[in-house]
């Protein structure tokens, strides 16, 4: 034991050497603000990005609604497969059906969703050919795989990955290429069409998008990226998330109804866990049927976003990602990236550093979640902050 001691301290100093030490700090939560120790910043880390789990008027039609008052219960005590699998389960799934023509199958959570997903699918003949972008939940469902059976290509490089699937279509029962809607660090958009396209011209090539990021907050009645482009029946395995714009909790896969029976009977984080309690599934119907009427909330967000990222731009001489309302200033270095959010929480800003290994060596950056539920003042006089500290920094 003294020796495991020793070797994981020494792992958390190098971590603190290394400007890459993680640690959790109590949070109060008011909006788009968030009080932490005795300051009340203006949190730039939630992915909630409708503004509805504070948003007090969809909170009261919510517990208002029959939705809640015919499924309230706070456990299922049992997993799905056993006693836990409440009607609500199956309205959902129904309902997801009607929404996007595919079969649904919820999961506990996105993260639950593509290891449970990923490694089923490990027991075929398959080549998982993944963007390296990919979250770290898709990382996860294939740690395990012999590298011939993975690949990776350069971020949203279509010419990186077309090569690949030349080299390598006539050796797998099939190709299954992993990417998602809106990248969660980029805060980019993935090329879907030429995705659709590739896929067309290779034989037995299968497209896996995750739309954690872009469901709810984009596209016609926020029903995400695939959706918006009606290119849905392209899509083999469409991977939603409820903890974000829909502020709720859970996941689900979007497939045909082969391989949803192949999940039910083979993705472990599935048969394994305890089901989600039928009020949280309630709380995601209700948020999917309030899709539709949210579209203010949606426009209102895509202009603060292009009005940040274009001011982000005019002022400051650092790289700055984002397509949509996830906006990255790209600082490269760990000690740099620390001190920029360390600076920005004395000015009243949230915006914790993203280092490895949520993004590659020497990417080290400052990830701006933006919601619903902000205006535009606070985001010009981050702006006006950010210059001081650059200003001061070079």
């Amino acid at each position: 034991m003294h020796s495991l001691h020793a070797k994981a301290l020494a792992h958390l100093e190098n971590l603190k050497k290394d400007s890459n030490f993680r640690s959790l700090a109590p949070q109060k939560h008011n909006g788009a603000r968030l009080t932490t120790k005795d300051s009340t910043l203006l949190n730039l880390a939630s992915n909630d990005y409708l503004g509805l789990s504070s948003n007090a008027d969809f909170n009261a039609h919510f517990l208002d609604s029959t939705l809640f008052k015919e499924h309230c219960h706070f456990s299922a005590s049992s997993s799905r497969l056993l006693s836990g699998n409440f009607e609500i389960y199956s309205l959902l799934e129904a309902h997801l059906k009607t929404l996007f023509n595919k079969e649904a199958l919820l999961f506990n959570s996105g993260y639950h969703a593509n290891v449970g997903i990923l490694n089923a699918l490990n027991t075929l003949n398959v080549l998982f050919v993944a963007d390296k972008s990919i979250h770290a939940s898709h990382i996860d469902g294939l740690k395990d795989f012999k590298k011939p059976h993975l690949k990776r290509f350069s971020h949203n490089n279509m010419e990186s990955l077309e090569s690949l699937l030349a080299q390598n279509t006539e050796h797998y029962d099939a190709i299954l290429i992993l990417s998602e809607g809106l990248f969660s660090m980029e805060g980019d958009f993935v090329p879907i069409q030429k995705l659709v396209d590739l896929k067309k011209k290779f034989k037995n090539v299968h497209l896996y998008i995750d739309e954690a990021h872009s469901i709810g907050s984009f596209g016609k009645n926020g029903l995400g990226l695939c959706k918006h482009l009606d290119l849905l029946e392209h899509i083999d395995f469409l991977i939603l998330t409820f903890g974000k714009a829909l502020s709720s909790m859970g996941a689900c896969v979007l497939c045909n109804a082969t391989f949803k029976n192949y999940f039910i009977n083979t993705a472990r984080s599935l048969i394994y866990s305890t089901a989600l309690p039928s009020v949280n599934l309630a709380r995601t119907f209700f948020a999917f049927l309030e899709l539709p009427k949210l579209e203010a909330q949606r426009t209102h967000l895509e202009n603060l976003s292009k009005h940040f990222k274009a001011l982000l731009q005019q002022k400051l001489d650092y790289e700055v990602l984002g397509d949509y309302n996830i906006i990255s200033l790209v600082l490269k270095e760990n000690a740099k990236a620390v001190h920029f959010s360390k600076m920005l929480a004395t000015k009243g800003y949230f915006a914790p550093a993203i280092k490895t290994p949520s993004v590659p060596p020497n990417k080290a950056l400052l990830r701006f979640s933006l919601t619903a539920n902000m205006e535009s003042k606070p985001l010009e006089n981050l702006v006006k902050v950010l210059e001081k500290i650059a200003y001061a920094t070079l």
